[in-house]
């Protein structure tokens, strides 16, 4: 596994400069060009399927998330079968025993996304001269919320929190030297709200299933939303937005991926 940082200090905590001039070391090289594309290519996606402003206001995209579902819809991490009974003819992917990934709005099985995916952090900065600077005590945050609840011409229940994961740290177990890639470490997370699958009703078409990446503050306030509908606001088509505006401090959000599903009644 890949790191961005080694650990603590023993006197103070180590801080990692994240820079793209390590794109120049194999197997990481990157342009100028290629850097700023990816992050237009990210905005674009953005905007083609309306997470920005639905969901989250215009940000600067800092990195990528990578992110995994296992096979037959069991866990990235422990591999927990989730069959729930159905037949697994039903899914291409589960009669491969092939992994699934987030795609920026492809469509996933109900199925297939039942268990708590792996995800990957890698870091993308446009601007050759940025620079992103990491703790080994900074925390972050993993959020998954459905804009569509219950569908999404009907907004009465949006958005639903499907996740929400605080404390989490990037995964230190690398084979030396510092890189671009982190594994999510949930060893030591706190889930404020347990993963739950997508389960959108019949009839209502395709849903965004949006998982947003912050960096946390470590003065800010993260406690659950009363409820999973509208994340407990009863006001419809609110949530993470205004929960962080609430609740986050200057949490900073650094990374967004999202897939679509549906329920397979829609007629």
């Amino acid at each position: 596994m890949l790191a961005i940082y080694r650990g603590a200090s023993r006197v103070a905590p180590r801080v990692t400069r994240l820079v793209p001039r390590t794109f120049q070391h194999k197997p990481f090289r990157q342009t100028k060009m290629n850097l700023m594309t990816i992050s237009q290519l990210l905005d674009e996606a953005y905007n083609k399927h309306q997470i920005v402003p639905e969901v989250v206001d215009k940000f600067d995209t800092q990195g990528l998330l990578t992110i995994e579902y296992g096979p037959d819809g069991q866990s990235g991490e422990n591999g927990e079968n989730t069959q729930n009974g159905e037949n697994t003819q039903n899914s291409q992917h589960s009669q491969n025993s092939q992994t699934v990934q987030v795609t920026l709005g492809n469509t996933l099985s109900v199925k297939d996304t039942q268990q708590r995916p792996q995800i990957q952090f890698t870091l993308n900065l446009p601007n050759p001269e940025k620079e992103l600077l990491v703790s080994s005590e900074d925390r972050f945050m993993l959020v998954l919320t459905d804009p569509d609840a219950p569908s999404n011409t009907d907004h009465k229940w949006s958005q639903y929190c499907h996740w929400i994961a605080t404390d989490l740290s990037l995964n230190s177990r690398a084979n030396g030297g510092d890189s671009l890639s982190t594994m999510l470490d949930f060893s030591q997370a706190r889930e404020l709200v347990p993963y739950q699958g997508p389960a959108p009703p019949e009839k209502t078409g395709r849903h965004r299933y949006v998982f947003l990446f912050y960096r946390q503050d470590p003065q800010a306030n993260l406690v659950a939303p009363p409820d999973r509908p509208t994340w407990g606001t009863l006001v419809p088509g609110s949530g993470v937005r205004e929960w962080v505006r609430k609740h986050g401090g200057r949490s900073e959000l650094l990374a967004v991926n999202f897939f679509y599903a549906q329920n397979p009644v829609q007629e």
